[in-house]
């Protein structure tokens, strides 16, 4: 009888080790990935859009004092922009009749690495970020570049300049080729 009741402890024992360690499953995974450099995370692909430098010299038109904290300006089939000392700020409405805008632009911050540009389009009852228009710009004072195509040209937008920080104020320039009224 003895004997019956230690196989049956014993039993029972592994049956409740077995039962705690598949409770534990995931740490016991985690544990081992760690010590043999394995992983069964999935990996994000970073999508983020930079815009491109460019050499292209940024003229703004339009705009009598560069100095102000935020001034818009449309010369030539271009919309101009200057930005003193803001967190973020958004343009009026606008159209791209060709259905691309160029966007050209530079930047310097106060702690920040860069800033960034979206497109959001007019509709019923207020405005709808279109898919794929953000790009960053680096804010090394440096000129850079970006082109945002496939616009319905019936259709207007704005365009959103900010950056991930209330912390600190970014100056810049922005010129936006291809608009119409």
């Amino acid at each position: 009888m003895k004997k019956t009741k230690r196989i049956f402890v014993f039993a029972l024992a592994l049956l409740l080790a077995a039962l705690m360690l598949t409770g534990c499953k995931s740490t016991l995974t985690s544990i081992a990935h760690k010590l043999t450099g394995a992983s069964d995370e999935v990996q994000e692909e970073d999508t983020t859009q930079w815009a491109a430098p460019s050499s292209d010299p940024l003229m703004i038109e339009g705009i009598a004092d560069t100095s102000a904290k935020y001034a818009t300006a449309v010369a030539n089939g271009s919309l101009n922009i200057v930005f003193n000392g803001i967190w973020s700020r958004q343009t009026d409405y606008f159209t791209a009749p060709n259905g691309l805008l160029s966007v050209y632009g530079c930047g310097t911050a106060e702690g920040v690495q860069k800033f960034k540009i979206s497109l959001w389009k007019k509709v019923d009852g207020g405005a709808q970020y279109v898919d794929n228009t953000t790009y960053y710009f680096v804010t090394d004072g440096q000129n850079y570049h970006c082109d945002i195509g496939d616009l319905d040209p019936n259709a207007s937008y704005r365009l959103t300049i900010s950056y991930d920080s209330s912390k600190y104020y970014l100056y810049g320039l922005l010129k936006v080729e291809g608009i119409g009224g």
